[in-house]
């Protein structure tokens, strides 16, 4: 048996590799975001909105998950969905570390107890936070199910994207948003969106457009913005 097939299949080693990915990486997160500047721009719909403290659902790109790191101060009032994959294992344990709460789930394993966290954690009063074009894509495309997660939870959709200076982009579907050291970030929060309880397919198909169309939208706005605006280092 080779070494890479040893080491994942024996659960004691697969156990030791996770918690010690969990501590590298929660402790490197850490250390650069302390180093972020950060610039929000956020719509006046939005600004108001924030400003009452209700539970929202935050609707990020899979790519842009840096950004989610300053959406708001207390993380704790944030429940993420996570895949119950392996790499999910991992990006759970770092995200519970670093202040978030977690509901655990996806479209392709257990999707039903992963939507029922979510649902309880809202009836709780937090906030969600979904990535609309996860787990596998294709790229900016927002899925049906977080327009339903609106319908069920009764919480606004807050569209959100981000964009640092100086960006490493990562291999994969997603174009995995990594910001360099001490380069400022961008966020920009568009209008709440409200989705009715009651749809028909046709409506709810609409409603998943409307958010494809508000997040494109945030996405050229602040390129514009960044190149209009240069910050500095």
């Amino acid at each position: 048996m080779k070494l890479k097939q040893l080491i994942t299949s024996v659960p004691i080693l697969d156990e030791l590799r996770t918690s010690f990915l969990t501590l590298v990486c929660t402790n490197g997160v850490n250390f650069f975001d302390k180093s972020f500047a950060i610039t929000k721009i956020i719509s006046p719909a939005a600004r108001e909105f924030l400003a009452s403290g209700k539970p929202m659902l935050v609707a990020f790109y899979h790519g842009h998950l840096i950004g989610t790191l300053a959406i708001i101060d207390e993380r704790k009032k944030l429940t993420a969905l996570i895949s119950r994959s392996r790499d999910g294992e991992f990006l759970a344990r770092m995200t519970l570390n670093l202040g978030y709460n977690v509901a655990r789930g996806s479209p392709a394993f257990k999707a039903v107890e992963g939507a029922k966290q979510l649902v309880d954690a809202a009836r709780s009063g937090k906030s969600l936070i979904i990535a609309v074009d996860g787990p596998r894509g294709p790229i900016y495309q927002p899925k049906e199910g977080v327009i339903r997660m609106a319908q069920i939870t009764g919480l606004p959709l807050l569209p959100f994207v981000c964009k640092g200076k100086k960006n490493h982009y990562f291999w994969g579907w997603d174009k995995m948003m990594g910001c360099y050291f001490g380069s400022p970030i961008n966020l920009m929060i568009g209008d709440p969106i409200y989705i009715p309880s009651k749809l028909s397919d046709e409506e709810r198909e609409e409603y998943r457009q409307q958010l494809a169309a508000a997040m494109a939208q945030l996405r050229s706005n602040l390129e514009e913005y960044c190149a209009a605006v240069p910050t500095n280092d």
